[in-house]
């Protein structure tokens, strides 16, 4: 709110003087809190002095750069690219951090935190659109650069192999169940779906998304092995106990954020070191966090809005999976880590520009969908054509027959089911417009 505010003032003083310009300037720093005020001033021209102190640092430009030895030249001459590739993207980051623009939504921990997610999420789309020109071999040869272990091929868990729950002698397999509950993956599941939780903020469509997410491992489990799973691990854990539980945490830490008397006044109100130290902790929490009124079934249109993040989603989720196999990632590899690190950041301001644009007036010309928005539909876009250019040849198996008349079957009861109720509603509006006049 802070920043929106300063801007305001600076537009209203056109045309006054610098010194006038400079003293309105100085009436917003009553907003920040004397303690933390030294963390909200820019502090431009700094950034800019110590940033290109450390370029010429690292670059070494008053040494001499040539070596006679071949083997050492062109060791060091990868290494230079190497380390280029990385200083144009702390540069491209730096600029982001201080340059980036602000949002009045996103104050806590600090604005700059978010410029910085902003300028990581440009990177990736960046990364990925590199990868896009490459043919698979060169893609998985060029992951060894950041982890020099990768570029091997992977053989696939198929979580399916046995499924039974019961053993010949009629013994219970715990072996099975142990391997299956315990396995490393529940954990991060089940926060996935919490995390799924504060993004949608929506019990029914986080459902949605639960089940036709099971439905699609179904579908493509003739092409990846790691989609092979047994029933009940696929409906009872992950449906019915995973995901229930990341829903239904998830949806509480909405409610009670939602629900919960703020009290921002800043470290220096505080009374006593704990407060104190309870206001800083309070810091990394969300300033807000608004529920969102979908009303998925008000309009036909609506509801294909409320369906395209649900679907984004999905889409990510998938192309993780593919995106693994195809390039001969690990599951344990920090890249996929740090991947759905960056989905998760992405999509919570993402989500709420999304929200903002599908609730303005639709008369607005000027309305246009944010920044984290765009970027997160352009990053599934990418990354859905470098699954299709790099699965050529990849994937010989036909598609079963169930799965091509299930799927079009659904498809068609959708848009017979669609199509009536658009034409009856859009009806029924033109019938009473026509009546008013």
């Amino acid at each position: 709110m802070v920043v929106s505010t300063r801007h305001t003032k600076r537009q209203d003083t056109g045309g006054v003087s610098g010194k006038k310009h400079k003293q309105i300037d100085r009436s917003t720093h009553t907003d920040y809190d004397p303690w933390t005020q030294f963390l909200y001033v820019p502090r431009t021209v700094t950034f800019l002095v110590v940033g290109l102190l450390a370029l010429t640092y690292f670059s070494h430009p008053f040494e001499s750069s040539s070596i006679q030895d071949p083997l050492a030249a062109r060791k060091a001459s990868y290494e230079n690219v190497k380390h280029g590739i990385w200083a144009i993207v702390s540069v491209f980051l730096g600029y982001s951090a201080v340059q980036g623009t602000s949002s009045p939504h996103l104050v806590r921990p600090h604005p700059s935190f978010w410029k910085l997610v902003h300028g990581v999420m440009i990177c990736y789309l960046s990364f990925m659109v590199f990868l896009l020109f490459q043919t698979v071999d060169d893609a998985r040869i060029f992951l060894k650069h950041l982890y020099p272990e990768l570029g091997v091929e992977l053989a696939e868990r198929a979580y399916g192999e046995s499924c039974n729950l019961l053993l010949p002698d009629g013994h219970v397999n715990w072996g099975v169940i142990k391997d299956t509950v315990f396995d490393e993956f529940v954990i991060a599941h089940t926060l996935g779906w919490w995390g799924k939780a504060l993004i949608l903020r929506n019990e029914g469509m986080l459902w949605v998304v639960s089940i036709t997410f099971e439905l699609l491992e179904l579908t493509f489990q003739h092409l990846l092995p790691n989609f092979n799973e047994c029933w009940w691990d696929s409906w009872i854990l992950d449906v019915l106990i995973c995901n229930f539980i990341g829903i239904v945490t998830g949806m509480w830490t909405v409610r009670y954020f939602h629900s919960k008397e703020y009290n921002w006044r800043g470290i220096s109100e505080q009374p006593t070191l704990f407060a104190k130290a309870r206001r800083g902790i309070m810091q990394f929490t969300p300033h807000s966090l608004d529920s969102f009124q979908w009303h998925i079934f008000s309009t036909p249109k609506r509801c294909l809005q409320c369906f395209f993040p649900g679907a984004v989603i999905l889409l990510f989720e998938v192309n993780h999976f593919f995106l693994k196999y195809e390039l001969w990632v690990p599951p344990t590899n920090p890249l996929n880590t740090i991947r759905l690190s960056i989905l998760f950041l992405m999509a919570i301001p993402g989500i709420r520009e999304y929200y903002e644009f599908i609730e303005s007036d639709s008369n607005d010309i000027f309305n246009k969908l944010g920044p984290f928005a765009w970027t997160a539909v352009a990053i599934a876009f990418v990354e859905t054509l470098i699954i299709i250019k790099f699965g050529h040849g990849m994937f010989p198996q036909p598609w079963p027959t169930k799965v091509l008349v299930a799927w079009g079957t659904a498809a068609a009861v959708f848009l017979v089911v669609f199509s009536t109720w658009s034409f009856r509603f859009y009806w029924k509006k033109k019938t009473k417009k026509d009546k008013r006049v």
